[in-house]
């Protein structure tokens, strides 16, 4: 007993020393019957460090405590932004029917060719075109009527077995038309995938096993296809489309990737050129990109001026990508500014943002030697190519860049401006196999480059026009 009142009494002793120590290092504001402590000597220190940037929303798309930096900016403003990231996504595909602009006709047309005519379908178009975009709408939309989609993305080094191993694993053999569903197979969750042989098969192989399916329609998507470098792949998925149309499987593929036309993307194969369809991704309109911001307008309840909204559809050159990327940066602008509503000048602090991110994007060298024939007067020329090289496959000609240069420049000298271009390190590469030169870039990040760093340029111009002179002064 003597050792526990010892041991309590060292306790309390303790505990008023360091309660001594803590009153030294607090400042009491004297209040009627009891003293409030304001802070202490630490924290006053604390609050001289400087603050640090912070995440405005918490990883469940919620402001935060410190979410608006300070504490100043109104929660609709906030509640805005979080909505404006997902409407406006520039670095990741639309996957929300409710946020799909544009592209119904298209939409339409790729639910025929799966619907009525029962064939497979080459979706091509150049680099953030919305194929993938689209693809994603339409596995939303097919899982309502009851269709099982499987997606894949293709890379470059994928194999046909691997690929199609990983997509079988994701149909069970509830569906083969061998199994009943009181079988052990059905009730323990086996698939097609364990149908498979142990190590290789082939697309005659996969064929007949997705023959015997029922019950379901399959739609396979192949995303990416373009980057698949493996000719055996390609002339395994050919063979596997040959099949499963003789057999009439209920599985259907859809092939995306960039390319300018069918054959270019699956290859010239006659044998099943009557099995597959191939849709083409226009750019968007005008009225698909207006339509595209009011989205955003509707879920976020910012506004557009009609001016933004235009630049915004010259400026995105119909490209999905760079039409929710302008949307994106300047709405994010206009809210940092404490506003509702989008206006032309972020419309310009835009294009400084985005002119920076690409410059990071293509390799320092080009940059510099960019520079150098910017400086020479050439960097007109070079925006003009720019939007001419907005193909599926990047290359044009010198009457295509033609058509965004004024009626005034020669044709053969622009065709000179470009052969030399093309001994830049860098820049172009030409082709003289044709009737005619053709040109593309080097860098496939060029491109939207030049075209973000000309139209920056280009407004930064015209508003220092606008601005009126300063008055003279009188002596």
């Amino acid at each position: 007993m003597a050792y526990i009142g010892d041991f309590f009494r060292r306790r309390m002793f303790s505990r008023k020393r360091n309660e001594e120590a803590v009153v030294e290092d607090v400042d009491y504001a004297e209040a009627p019957g009891r003293r409030i402590v304001m802070r202490d000597r630490a924290r006053a220190a604390s609050e001289q460090e400087p603050a640090l940037p912070t995440f405005r929303a918490s990883a469940m798309d919620r402001p935060t405590a410190f979410g608006d930096r300070g504490g100043s900016q109104p929660r609709d403003l906030l509640h805005a932004r979080l909505l404006l990231r997902d409407v406006f996504t520039p670095a990741q595909p639309v996957t929300e029917r409710g946020r799909f602009a544009g592209r119904l006709g298209v939409l339409a047309r790729l639910i025929e060719i799966i619907e009525e005519q029962r064939s497979h379908v080459v979706i091509y178009g150049e680099r953030g075109i919305g194929k993938t975009s689209l693809v994603h709408i339409l596995s939303d939309i097919a899982r309502d009527s009851r269709y099982m989609v499987v997606y894949a993305s293709c890379g470059a080094q994928s194999r046909f077995d691997d690929i199609f191993r990983a997509i079988l694993s994701e149909i069970p053999q509830l569906y083969l038309r061998s199994v009943s569903p009181t079988d052990v197979e059905a009730e323990g969750g086996a698939t097609l995938a364990d149908r498979l042989p142990a190590e290789t098969f082939d697309a005659r192989e996969l064929g007949n096993l997705c023959a015997q399916i029922t019950g379901t329609r399959v739609i396979i998507v192949l995303d990416e296809y373009d980057r698949i470098q493996n000719p055996e792949f390609r002339q395994s998925v050919a063979e596997l489309i040959k099949n499963l149309s003789d057999r009439a499987a209920r599985v259907q593929l859809i092939l995306t990737g960039v390319a300018s036309n069918l054959q270019e993307l699956i290859g010239y194969i006659p044998s099943i050129r009557r099995n597959v369809v191939g849709l083409p991704m226009p750019r968007l309109t005008d009225d698909e990109v207006r339509a595209m911001i009011r989205i955003g307008e509707n879920a976020a309840g910012v506004r557009f001026e009609e001016q933004a909204i235009q630049l915004v559809a010259l400026l995105s050159n119909g490209s999905p990508y760079l039409a929710r990327l302008l949307s994106h940066h300047s709405a994010m602008r206009g809210l940092d500014d404490g506003r509702m509503t989008v206006t032309v000048p972020d419309i310009r602090g835009a294009l400084d943002k985005i002119v920076e991110e690409a410059e990071g994007q293509v390799a320092p060298r080009t940059i510099a030697n960019l520079a150098q024939v910017s400086g020479e007067g050439q960097a007109i020329g070079l925006a003009a190519a720019a939007r001419a090289g907005s193909t599926p496959d990047g290359w044009f000609k010198v009457k295509e860049v033609m058509a965004h240069l004024g009626p005034n420049r020669n044709a053969q000298t622009v065709a000179d401006d470009l052969r030399a271009l093309s001994g830049v390190d860098g820049l172009l590469q030409v082709d003289l196999d044709g009737t005619e030169p053709r040109f593309s870039f080097r860098d496939e990040a060029l491109p939207v480059y030049l075209m973000m760093l000309n139209a920056r340029n280009q407004m930064k111009e015209d508003a220092a026009r606008a601005e009126p002179a300063p008055a003279a002064v009188k002596g």
